[in-house]
């Protein structure tokens, strides 16, 4: 065997061939590169193909999107404006001087009760329980006169949960500033304090005072509730008129009561202002008195006795058992001067100037002899009592 050549391009391969893979830099070229996932494909790039042309806008999707974003730019805008105009409109919402406007307001249309509503002091402060506002109501209050006819704001100032507003309120031809005070009642729409009316309008009282036996009490031609004696009531600015009490028979009332009550300022402490009914004798009641009188004086000069109880045709100083067959007259009947006095409780009256004759059989000794004689009246005393459908008289002795 001779010995084996070398190639000259590599080793000498053995009878197994190469074991494993071609050393490093095996090849004519070298090994083969690796294509790069983001290469250009062949036959584009500067030895390849022209790059296509960018494709051109859709009009109808440009025209779309110009619309739409003029819509989201108007909306905001509108969101602006809306938020600038709603927040100005809670801000007069919940401005105290709105609650005092709306107060005013209701008061000028005759609206009282509406008015009352709104006030915070009614319901939590427990005036109704101290005062009568049973005359404050639309119906009463519609029909007074010189009523408050305007107002105007003129003041408003307010620090953490207080607030006062002012106004000048017109009441025929005078005009009064008053202030009214307000309470936060807590937080509304977030940013805005919700006010409640705590001083309203100074009321005026009325002390009504009627005599037992009045019915049918009215004012301002509106009937009311009757009452014993006296009751206090309270009412606004106005002229009323306080209806003449229905009576009966016998009781009586005259005359309608006019009140006139101005508007009045925080510090001004008005007094009450009387109105009194006092029940009268009305001319039946004379009359019945007058007929009663008679008919006790015809009763008395009947009797047969020298000094018959309660009649006042008696012959004070003598003795009853010396006279007899006794018979008397009146030969003047006694008059009243006047019959005046309070139905209200029993009154004093006096019947004047009578004069009785007495006829009768006086004991002489052992024997009766007939006299006769005269008896002045010179006061017949009676405690009258009148009720409504009666009268009770008590004639003294």
């Amino acid at each position: 065997m001779g010995d084996r050549q070398m190639d000259r391009n590599g080793p000498t391969a053995d009878a197994q061939g190469y074991q494993g893979t071609p050393p490093p830099g095996a090849g004519a070229h070298g090994p083969a590169r690796e294509q790069s996932p983001y290469a250009v494909p062949p036959g584009y790039g500067q030895h390849g193909a022209p790059a296509p042309a960018p494709k051109k806008a859709n009009p109808k999707l440009r025209k779309r999107l110009i619309i739409a974003g003029s819509i989201v730019a108007g909306l905001l805008v509108l969101l602006v404006v809306g938020g600038f105009f709603g927040y100005k409109q809670l801000s007069e919402k919940y401005n105290p001087k709105l609650q005092v406007e709306d107060y005013l307001q209701a008061v000028v249309d005759g609206d009282i009760e509406g008015a009352m509503d709104m006030v915070t002091a009614y319901d939590e402060m427990g005036y109704y329980q101290a005062q009568d506002y049973s005359l404050m109501t639309n119906e009463i209050y519609s029909k007074a006169a010189n009523r408050i006819s305007g107002f105007e704001i003129t003041d408003v100032e307010a620090s953490g949960i207080f607030a006062e507003v002012t106004a000048d309120v017109k009441q025929g031809d005078k005009t009064t500033s008053v202030t009214f005070d307000l309470t936060s009642a807590g937080d509304a729409a977030l940013f805005f304090e919700k006010w409640e009316l705590t001083s309203p309008l100074n009321e005026t009282e009325i002390a009504y005072r009627v005599d037992a036996g009045a019915s049918e009490l009215a004012v301002n031609g509106v009937g009311i509730d009757t009452f014993e004696e006296s009751k206090y009531f309270a009412v606004f600015p106005g002229d009323y008129t306080f209806n003449t009490p229905t009576g009966s028979d016998y009781i009586g009332y005259s005359g309608e009561e006019k009140v006139s009550v101005e508007v009045r300022t925080g510090d001004e402490i008005g007094e009450p202002v009387d109105v009194t009914y006092r029940a009268e004798l009305t001319d039946a009641a004379r009359e019945e008195i007058k007929a009663q009188t008679k008919a006790h004086l015809a009763a008395c000069v009947k009797a047969t006795e020298l000094q018959p109880q309660g009649c006042p045709n008696k012959a004070d100083g003598e003795d009853p058992k010396n006279f007899r067959n006794i018979k008397w007259s009146m030969t003047k009947e006694p008059t009243y001067e006047s019959i005046e006095g309070s139905p209200a409780s029993p009154f004093p009256l006096t019947a004047k100037n009578g004069q009785f004759t007495l006829e009768a059989e006086e004991k002489q000794g052992d024997s009766w002899g007939p006299i006769k004689g005269t008896v002045e009246l010179y006061s017949m005393p009676a405690m009258v009592d009148v009720q409504p459908d009666k009268i009770n008289i008590a004639f003294g002795d």
